[in-house]
C-alpha cells in the first residue's frame, strides 16, 4: 500500500502544476495529508459505493481507493485537466476499483449511499447537488471548518440530518459525517 500512496504522491508532484492540481503547500506534509485523507474511510462501509464530489486532485479519493480496495469510487471532477490527471492516476496505479466522471455531477445516472466532499461545498449545498443520485439513508463526509454545526443546522432546515461522526484532522478542520434519513 505505501508503496501505490508514494506513487500517487510522485505523480501529484509531476503534475502538479501542469494541471492546475493543488497548491504546493498541500505537499509540504504528504504523510499529514494522507491520514487525513485515509480518515475518511473510518465512516465507510465495507464494500460501500462511494461518489467523491468535486475530487480536484484525488484527495481523499485516491488514497482511500489504494487503503480500502473493497470500496467501489466513482470520481466527479468537471474540470477537464483535472478529470484528465485522475484517469491517469487511476491507470498508473490500477486503480480497478475506481472510475472517473469527467463531467457534471447532474449527469451521473446511478444510485449511493455515501458521498465525500472535500473543500466542494456546504453541506446543504451538497446534498442539493446529490440528491438526484440519493439512496436513503445517505452518507455526506467532508473536512470542515469550525462553522460545521451551522451547515448541519442549514442542512436540517431542508431534509432530516443527524452528525454521527466528528474527528479533528492533523491538517486543521474536521472530519464531518452526516447521516441524511428520508423526512
Amino acid at each position: 500500500m505505501r508503496e501505490r500512496l508514494e506513487a500517487y504522491l510522485d505523480l501529484l508532484r509531476e503534475y502538479g502544476k501542469v494541471a492546475d492540481l493543488s497548491s504546493a503547500r498541500v505537499l509540504e506534509y504528504p504523510d499529514r495529508q494522507l491520514r487525513d485523507a485515509l480518515a475518511y474511510g473510518e465512516v465507510l462501509p465495507t464494500g460501500a459505493e462511494v461518489l467523491d464530489l468535486g475530487s480536484g486532485a484525488g484527495w481523499p479519493a485516491i488514497p482511500l481507493a489504494i487503503a480500502r480496495p473493497d470500496l467501489t469510487l466513482v470520481l466527479v471532477e468537471r474540470r477537464q485537466k483535472r478529470a484528465a490527471f485522475l484517469s491517469l492516476v487511476v491507470a498508473k496505479l490500477n486503480l480497478t476499483n475506481v472510475r472517473v466522471h469527467a463531467d457534471d455531477v447532474r449527469t451521473l445516472r446511478l444510485k449511493v449511499n455515501h458521498v465525500t466532499a472535500q473543500a466542494v461545498a456546504p453541506f446543504p449545498d451538497v446534498y442539493r447537488s446529490v440528491r438526484h443520485l440519493a439512496r436513503l439513508p445517505l452518507v455526506l463526509v467532508s473536512r470542515k471548518g469550525e462553522d460545521w454545526t451551522q451547515e448541519v443546522e442549514a442542512l436540517a432546515a431542508l431534509v432530516p440530518a443527524e452528525v454521527f461522526h466528528v474527528k479533528r484532522l492533523e491538517g486543521g478542520g474536521s472530519l464531518v459525517a452526516v447521516r441524511v434519513g428520508e423526512g
